[in-house]
């Protein structure tokens, strides 16, 4: 599927953040929204659902940077779209006369980025202030800081940091990587971590890290995404921040998958294990049931004397140790052991 069309469709903060325009956009005069990823579809659905509600509404896209400095923004829309006004200047500014004139009610206007030209703020504020509902629409988009520290009336501001969250881009990592199928979900959710973790708001980089790599190996993938990613140049570069990124995804995934490892030996080796009880380990922690073993308790109190009984589970048992060890110490596992864990127990 589309990346476009998961993010505006599926993603809870994009979709929020779409239909709180759309309503915004049926009753109100003028809209400052900030611009998100994937504007260009979100521009293409908002004007099919403009439309629904008023098929004749003429839709202008303008775009703030072709608006040269001595371009009079009002001077233009007038002599553009109401050539044979009687305008005089007793009348007042032309963004007024405007709008009390109803010269725009059959017209939408979209300008990007209206913040690279502050005269479309202020017209538009200006407009809002003498115009009525139902009297043509402006709808601004801005990027970085928010062009208005105080509401404006008829002007409706909607950021777009106040609808996004991290779980969107995680659940957006989880769409594209739903792509792999012969993937393990285990290592589908894993590398969904790493790549929502890593891409932080940018869902082309996100999409980009949502492959088998990612969880092969990590840092040659982002070596190849730095000439189109800063992002993945900065943490290349910043080695401790991408192991934590790292450890902390395989905490989320590993760890579970150990846990459920060490409950399956309990079981398996249970009636052996039960004869060492009541034992008091080495940090005075009294032990009452096979289930307060933890893998060293098993290992020193049992397998290193008694042994295994059955094939494998040597191999295995040491895996897991090794790995909650580490993991406990903060130490991210190398690619080749996080792939045999999740191979374990139907998983892999």
């Amino acid at each position: 599927m589309d990346q476009q069309l998961i993010w505006w469709n599926f993603i809870s903060g994009a979709t929020r953040y779409f239909h709180d325009i759309v309503a915004a956009a049926e009753s109100g005069k003028v809209l400052l929204i900030e611009e998100a990823p994937y504007m260009d579809h979100f521009f293409l659905l908002l004007q099919d659902r403009i439309r629904q509600w008023d098929s004749s509404l003429q839709i202008e896209n303008l775009h703030a940077k072709n608006w040269g400095d001595n371009v009079a923004i009002g001077e233009t829309l007038m002599n553009r779209y109401a050539p044979q006004s009687d305008y005089h200047p007793m009348d007042g500014s032309r963004i007024e006369y405007i709008a009390k004139h109803h010269l725009l009610a059959d017209r939408a206007f979209i300008v990007r980025n209206a913040n690279m030209r502050r005269e479309w703020i202020d017209t538009a504020i200006e407009y809002a202030k003498f115009s009525t509902m139902h009297n043509g629409l402006f709808i601004l988009t801005y990027s970085g800081v928010a062009p208005l520290t105080q509401p404006r009336k008829g002007v409706t501001m909607l950021r777009w940091g106040d609808y996004f969250t991290s779980y969107d881009m995680q659940l957006f990592a989880s769409y594209c990587v739903a792509q792999r199928q012969l993937l393990s979900s285990g290592v589908r959710e894993y590398i969904a971590l790493l790549a929502s973790r890593i891409a932080g708001t940018n869902p082309n980089l996100c999409s980009a890290l949502a492959t088998e790599e990612a969880a092969l190996d990590l840092r040659g993938l982002l070596l190849r995404l730095v000439p189109a990613h800063e992002e993945a140049a900065r943490l290349v570069s910043e080695r401790g921040i991408l192991e934590q990124i790292i450890w902390e995804a395989q905490i989320q995934t590993i760890f579970p998958i150990i846990e459920k490892v060490r409950r399956d030996f309990i079981e398996r080796y249970g009636t052996a294990l039960e004869d060492i009880f009541p034992v008091i380990d080495d940090f005075d922690k009294v032990l009452q049931s096979p289930y307060d073993m933890e893998f060293r308790h098993m290992w020193y109190y049992y397998f290193k004397s008694s042994g295994f009984r059955h094939e494998g589970d040597e191999s295995t048992f040491r895996l897991v140790y090794d790995a909650r060890n580490d993991l406990a110490h903060l130490e991210p596992l190398e690619s080749s052991r996080i792939m045999k864990i999740f191979a374990l127990n139907g998983r892999g």
